[in-house]
């Protein structure tokens, strides 16, 4: 079973599902846009059985409607993950509304900061909280530099499982505030193309990354994204294969769990 924890889409239909892009210095998703329908078909070929849709901000910020469309009419291949505004109106209810959502299985919180965010605002707990009592799988999406935050939001909802963007986007020939990290047992790491290709450029292959990362937090907490569409500057079947490659020099139960097993756990596909 081969599981994408990490994957974009975005609508053909601009008309049903309109853009409303977020202050963010990419425009990918008016360059190399992907539907749900063509991710489909892309996984066919490159033999990937289910992916995480997770909400791009960037191209529709806090509107889900379409990775929750995508993820109920493809229910056999997707989940999703919805983002909400942690200072919108009602935003715990806001959270539980979409997570009712047939297709839905989890939350994205969105905080990347160059210093502080939002993340350890106390008045936004109560999105902790309605996670924790839904059951959601939340992904967490910060800077290296806000680790210390991170840290204090997993110390507190230690009954929360989640997952960690692109490793942090953190520095892969130096790891250690990464591996510090790896004492909070409900934090899982997505490891993606982006630092795939980071440890490709500085290691010549990525697999001393990936086998440290795996001897600190352990397989089990470990899951491959392709960060498709997003990362469009190859064929997906080509980031398919950096993936797997990435994997290799782990035993075959370990690949079998990054490769697929740890998402399948933490997510609620329901085909």
């Amino acid at each position: 079973m081969l599981v994408d924890a990490h994957t974009h889409v975005v609508a053909a239909d601009r008309e049903a599902f309109p853009l409303s892009a977020a202050a963010l210095p990419q425009d990918w998703y008016i360059r190399a846009p992907c539907s749900a329908e063509g991710l489909r078909a892309e996984m066919d070929t490159a033999g990937v059985d289910l992916a995480v849709l997770v909400q791009p901000v960037g191209a529709y910020s806090y509107d889900n409607r379409y990775v929750a469309t995508s993820a109920a009419q493809h229910a056999d291949r997707f989940t999703a993950a919805c983002c909400v505004d942690p200072y919108g109106q009602s935003p715990a209810e806001e959270l539980q509304r979409w997570l009712d959502h047939g297709g839905v299985g989890g939350v994205r919180f969105f905080a990347l900061s160059a210093e502080r965010s939002w993340l350890s605002d106390p008045n936004t707990f109560g999105l902790w909280e309605q996670a924790a009592a839904s059951g959601a799988h939340v992904i967490v999406t910060v800077f290296e530099n806000q680790f210390d935050e991170l840290a204090g939001v997993l110390a507190r909802f230690q009954d929360v499982a989640v997952s960690l963007d692109h490793c942090g986007f953190c520095d892969t020939a130096r790891p250690e505030p990464l591996e510090e990290l790896a004492r909070f047992e409900n934090l899982h790491l997505k490891v993606t193309t982006n630092v795939i290709d980071a440890a490709l450029a500085a290691q010549g292959t990525a697999r001393p990354f990936v086998t440290r990362l795996a001897g600190a937090f352990g397989a089990e907490r470990l899951m491959w994204g392709s960060d498709f569409c997003q990362t469009h500057d190859r064929p997906y079947r080509e980031l398919v294969r950096n993936g797997i490659e990435a994997f290799a020099a782990l035993p075959g139960p370990h690949q079998d769990a990054c490769l697929g097993g740890t998402a399948l756990r933490l997510w609620g596909f329901v085909g």
